[in-house]
């Protein structure tokens, strides 16, 4: 039977981006938590109105009421409310089947929690290098989660893809891991070798499916470099250099993920100082491939010789 996603009563406790998410409704997709403790955040259907009376803010998709509650909605299919950083409510009209509300949970509807919460969320993919987290960074089309699922089946495991946390502690930056999946378009996956009817479908009717990829352990990642990826048709061969001073973080919205709906959030002095303080703690680096597949494997050769191996 087709799961719909239309049970509730669930009570399952959830690993979202490193919090316990309590929910009445099933993700499949997130680690099971089965110890006893107060959850961060709560999923459940119910009342969820077609707009905000008096937004202080509002896009085609989104709105944000006076007091920060947000408002996405997304085509004829869904409708989320989230306050406070912590609470989420699912139209409870909604009929779409899981696979679609997971896709949304772990995109806008992620990356709102993580700006209510004061988190830097990166608008990259992550692996593992060895012991060492690498974020991909960039804007949708630079072909951050096809080179993140190359490194995948090169045995590289995959920390997050498209949303990654960051958090501070002390002296170093570390990842929070997310969903072991990485969406791609038809393209990526033929560049990758893969058959379009071996992968899971996210949305119907959408092309992107899921490659469900080996991740980590659930514990936060140092992150040792950020790579922030671009294109330049006119290149033949991808280049690597390092970035220094403002260039390493700028444009902001290059490098987080939703910066103009963190803005609004009244994440536009958070963004930044955390961005400057993620650029004093690792190395920022720029890879610049050419138009199309860029030549994959070597992509994967220059993102593993920022930390070569000893010996």
């Amino acid at each position: 039977m087709r799961d719909t996603g239309h049970d509730t009563g669930w009570g399952e406790d959830r690993l979202f981006y490193g919090y316990r998410l309590r929910s009445d409704i099933a993700l499949p997709s997130l680690p099971l938590l089965t110890d006893a403790g107060a959850p961060d955040l709560t999923l459940r259907r119910g009342p969820v109105p077609d707009c905000l009376p008096e937004p202080s803010w509002s896009s085609p998709f989104v709105e944000i009421g006076t007091d920060g509650t947000l408002l996405a909605r997304i085509g004829d299919t869904l409708k989320f409310i989230i306050q406070n950083g912590r609470d989420i409510v699912l139209d409870q009209h909604s009929r779409a089947e899981t696979s679609v509300i997971e896709t949304f949970l772990f995109s806008v509807v992620a990356g709102s929690i993580l700006h209510q919460r004061g988190m830097l969320a990166l608008h990259a993919s992550c692996v593992m290098i060895g012991d060492k987290a690498i974020a991909l960074a960039g804007v949708s089309g630079r072909g951050k989660s096809t080179l993140a699922g190359a490194l995948s089946m090169q045995g590289h495991a995959v920390v997050t893809d498209d949303i990654c946390p960051i958090t501070f502690r002390e002296n170093a930056a570390l990842v929070i891991p997310g969903p072991a999946r990485v969406r791609l378009w038809p393209d990526a996956a033929q560049m990758l070798g893969l058959s379009q009817d071996h992968l899971a479908i996210g949305r119907p009717q959408h092309p992107k499916r899921i490659l469900a990829v080996a991740g980590p352990n659930a514990t936060p990642k140092p992150l040792a470099a950020l790579i922030r990826i671009a294109i330049d048709k006119r290149l033949n061969e991808p280049v690597l250099y390092r970035l220094n001073g403002a260039a390493a973080i700028t444009p902001i919205e290059e490098i987080v993920y939703r910066a103009r709906l963190g803005r609004r959030l009244g994440r536009r002095i958070g963004l930044f100082t955390d961005l400057v303080r993620l650029a004093g703690l690792v190395p920022i680096f720029q890879l610049v491939r050419p138009e199309g597949d860029g030549n994959l494997p070597r992509l994967a050769d220059l993102v593993r010789s920022v930390f070569p191996r000893p010996g």
